[in-house]
């Protein structure tokens, strides 16, 4: 009975150990309905900091009202290096088109406090862009281009076939199996999130 009984355990450690199958992974027709519209507008919305003068965020809120950032897809984010201010070229970094808002902020932050070259105070993040409607703890999240694919040529492909992404960069690639979709996303953290 006890080697019965470790047989099973090991089993199930064996079981527990193996990649989630593709069939727990949303198709590509659950995940349009999981996702928001890559053709509705995002929404812009200005983190406040101490270290943005009154000045800066009513630009920063004139630049919104504006439709001046029409390039800045879903997930971006806008980052400062507190000292040098908003005006600075060098360490004010807008990032955009990634997979959730998390990837865009740390993408922005990392890239402004690489320019500020260790002086002053750290990056912050001043502006997010997500897309409009946007609720934290979505199951599936897609950046504008990757959900304008899903509906395109993700959807109009036979299967099987597989979508992939890199959080990390905001790559996607999408392939007629996990290995190809993997491959076409082309980074080390890419990882398949949609499967048919």
């Amino acid at each position: 009975m006890r080697v019965w009984m470790g047989a099973l355990a090991a089993l199930t450690g064996l079981v527990l150990a193996v990649p989630v199958p593709a069939q727990d992974l949303p198709s590509g027709r659950e995940a349009q309905r999981m996702l928001f519209s890559p053709r509705g507008q995002a929404e812009a919305v200005v983190v406040p900091d101490d270290s943005l003068n009154p000045r800066e965020i009513a630009l920063l809120e004139t630049v919104l009202s504006e439709g001046v950032l029409p390039d800045m897809l879903y997930y971006g984010a806008l980052a400062i290096a507190p000292d040098a201010g908003l005006a600075n070229p060098t360490t004010t970094i807008a990032v955009g088109n990634y997979h959730d808002e998390v990837s865009a902020r740390t993408a922005a932050l990392e890239r402004c406090d690489a320019a500020r070259e260790g002086q002053g105070a750290p990056c912050v993040v001043v502006l997010l862009v997500r897309p409009r409607g946007w609720e934290p703890g979505a199951a599936l999240q897609l950046s504008a281009s990757a959900s304008a694919v899903l509906r395109g040529d993700y959807r109009r492909a036979d299967a099987p076939k597989a979508l992939a992404i890199s959080p990390l960069s905001g790559a996607w690639g999408i392939g007629d199996s996990a290995e190809a979709a993997n491959e076409a996303c082309g980074q080390p953290d890419c990882r398949v999130v949609i499967a048919d």
